[in-house]
């Protein structure tokens, strides 16, 4: 069988585990958890059961409603562009004008399919195809990533223009230089991915810096010049994500960081809020969330004192603490590689299951992330920090520009890993888990990416054993 023909294989049993796990009944999706406003409310479509089936189970029906958006929790984001696309396929196929949740799947399962099949194509030259494309299968089509799919997240558009951005990663290394097709192309999935969310915003600070030094490389003037204004307008795509953040949500994520995050696990509480420059009085509130019961977050929030706090005086806070900070990723060490949240459920009403019923069909690589993975999660974070510096090791020791520009794209992998990570553990407290998917998507290609590597260093080795272990020896030859 030839590599298109295993390649078309690959993708079709990726359409067919994806098409039943959304479409045939009972489809499973992922139940909103408030998100929803900011993508699919903004368009003016508003959930059927007015948000009463919000975290236990999946709204089947948008409908228009005029009077479901919330300015002040809406920013902007490339799921925009699937949202869109769903609503130009609903005025096809809806009868009513209500929006099903399997039109948006299936908008999310072909891009990712798309991304996929390019992805595959481009890693077939590597001697561990085989191993790359059935992880690839195996993970992507894992429930703990295929139910979000089924819903108006943006996490399907950060996985989406990931996959996207990978390829053109594998494309760059396998010919050892850039085109300035390649920058392009480069730049707008870069662009798209850091765009998705807020939390992606240190991603783009990476991708930026790296563009840069693309640029540097570039063959000839206007991929250098395309090179700079992808880098300029990713670093701007990170600075819209962290200054265009809504007003009240920025609040409530700074008001977890804090009382969920920074005092939940603290020694002294009221010295913690006096280096934030907060009243020392407000202690008794550690371990409240924004939304949770006990919360001082409204009076806080109408009182303006948490406009005086964020992001940036979190990480500061951190970085002048070197153990508050080991403390805070230790107590999340062992839920950092959990896929799914046990309190969002995946099935409609329609299935007759119990609120926040999940699914159990095709949980096989998120059961090795639950099972797993928690026993050796302290090595994981070791390993992704050891990564870049054996590669940059390595890279000063060679002169070779092609191997180079591998070792620096092999080193940009782990290092965004740790990102995501980094900006789940300290930048949120509230809903960490489902904030782990991208550094959970990242973790899985870089265990992929290590997968290949020690079976191509294995693989010839095995080979010329065996070929010595099977070959004639000199002196039967004679005799013969």
């Amino acid at each position: 069988m030839s590599t298109s023909r295993h390649w078309s294989a690959v993708l079709a049993a990726a359409a067919a585990i994806l098409a039943y796990q959304l479409f045939v009944p009972p489809i499973v999706g992922l139940a909103d958890q408030g998100d929803f406003v900011r993508t699919i409310l903004r368009f003016g479509y508003g959930p059927q059961h007015h948000g009463s089936l919000e975290y236990v189970y999946v709204e089947p029906k948008f409908i228009p409603d005029p009077h479901a958006r919330s300015t002040y929790w809406e920013q902007a984001n490339s799921e925009y562009v699937f949202v869109a696309a769903a609503l130009a396929l609903n005025k096809l196929v809806s009868k009513d004008g209500a929006l099903d949740i399997t039109v948006a799947g299936f908008i999310h399962a072909l891009a990712l399919l798309a991304a996929l099949a390019r992805l595959l194509w481009v890693v077939r030259r590597d001697r561990a195809y085989a191993l790359l494309w059935i992880g690839a299968l195996v993970v992507l089509t894992d429930a703990g990533y295929a139910v979000y799919l089924n819903s108006f997240y943006a996490e399907p558009a950060s996985c989406i223009f990931f996959l996207l951005l990978l390829a053109e990663a594998v494309e760059i290394a396998g010919a050892g230089q850039t085109s300035l097709a390649g920058i392009l192309r480069w730049s707008l999935w870069s662009i798209l991915w850091i765009f998705a969310k807020p939390q992606n915003a240190p991603i783009g600070l990476i991708l930026g810096l790296f563009t840069i030094r693309l640029a540097m490389a570039a063959p000839s003037k206007r991929a250098r010049l395309a090179a700079a204004a992808g880098a300029c307008a990713m670093f701007a795509c990170a600075a819209f994500n962290v200054i265009a953040m809504p007003g009240y949500g920025r609040q409530a994520n700074t008001y977890g960081m804090v009382f969920s995050g920074i005092l939940a696990d603290s020694k002294n509480p009221a010295a913690d809020l006096r280096a934030l420059g907060l009243d020392p009085q407000l202690a008794k509130y550690a371990g409240t969330g924004a939304w949770s019961a006990g919360t001082y977050f409204p009076q806080m929030a109408a009182s303006g004192v948490l406009k005086g706090v964020n992001t940036f005086t979190v990480l500061r806070f951190y970085l002048l603490r070197p153990a508050r900070m080991w403390r805070r990723l230790h107590g999340l060490l062992p839920q950092i590689t959990f896929l799914r949240w046990r309190g969002y459920g995946n099935f409609e009403p329609s299935a007759g299951l119990p609120p926040a019923a999940q699914t159990r069909a095709f949980t096989l690589w998120s059961g090795f992330h639950e099972r797993v993975l928690p026993s050796v999660n302290k090595w994981i974070v070791f390993a992704l920090a050891v990564w870049p510096l054996l590669a940059a090791w390595r890279w000063l020791r060679d002169r070779d520009a092609v191997r180079r520009r591998r070792l620096e794209l092999s080193a940009l992998l782990p290092v965004c890993c740790l990102a995501a990570l980094f900006s789940a553990v300290y930048g949120d407290a509230f809903d960490v888990i489902k904030h782990m998917y991208l550094f959970n998507l990242l973790l899985d290609t870089c265990m992929l990416y290590a997968a290949s590597w020690a079976w191509n260093l294995i693989q010839p080795q095995c080979a010329n054993f065996l070929g010595r272990r099977h070959a004639v020896p000199p002196r039967l030859e004679r005799e013969s």
